[in-house]
């Protein structure tokens, strides 16, 4: 049986994730070694709203969609958190519920920190202010959301909703009719506001797959 390799060796792209920015080679990887790997080869809920998280997750491989879920059961897609992104870790130190619910795509691949090791992570003052620079980042994204859906028309929220799904890849493989959920419109409008950014040169479309040709023009204005 061969050796089974420690997390740090396996994912070393987590050694650069935002959570362990500017952090010694040392508590980087005694961080990631203490983790748990978690395979999930279908969709999964992983943060469900309302219910605790008794630790972070950290995604490897793979995205986690954040939805908010009103009492008569409507689904508000919020954000798309990718490979080397941090969840649940304000409600796990909180001990609060979790404010939202996230679930995988298919293939994704995340590690776990319980909260004992998160709380031993936490005596570092770099981790601390590393998880306070993720917080306010968010602040400043719900607050776009929130005058975004107030202010924004439909091709503004479209075009505010591509550039959070291109992320860290310029190519989006999503039906229109996700794209018109997370919009908030018909199939057929977000079909016209498409063939709008194609032709002012934002995007090109093959099939289902978008591909964003100018993500900062496309999110000028939007979100920075």
């Amino acid at each position: 049986m061969g050796r089974i390799l420690e997390n740090s060796i396996r994912f070393p792209h987590l050694l650069r994730a935002e959570i362990l920015d500017g952090l010694d080679a040392s508590f980087k990887k005694a961080f990631l070694n203490k983790c748990v790997v978690k395979v999930y080869a279908k969709p999964t809920v992983i943060l469900e709203q309302g219910e605790h998280a008794f630790g972070m997750i950290l995604i490897a491989h793979g995205y986690v969609d954040i939805s908010f879920i009103g009492e008569g059961g409507q689904h508000m897609f919020l954000a798309r958190a990718k490979a080397g992104d941090a969840l649940g870790e304000t409600e796990t130190i909180s001990e609060e519920p979790c404010a939202a619910s996230g679930e995988t795509s298919a293939n994704t691949t995340i590690l776990y920190c319980a909260g004992p090791n998160l709380g031993t992570a936490l005596q570092n003052p770099g981790f601390i202010k590393n998880l306070t620079k993720i917080s306010y980042k968010r602040l400043v994204y719900d607050n776009w959301v929130k005058h975004n859906a107030q202010f924004g028309d439909v091709g503004q929220r479209l075009r505010g909703y591509l550039y959070i799904l291109s992320g860290k890849a310029d190519r989006i493989r999503e039906t229109q009719s996700y794209l018109a959920n997370v919009v908030g419109c018909s199939r057929q409008t977000i079909n016209r506001e498409l063939a709008v950014l194609r032709a002012e040169g934002l995007i090109a479309q093959r099939g289902s797959e978008i591909e964003i040709l100018d993500r900062k023009a496309l999110g000028r204005g939007l979100y920075a």
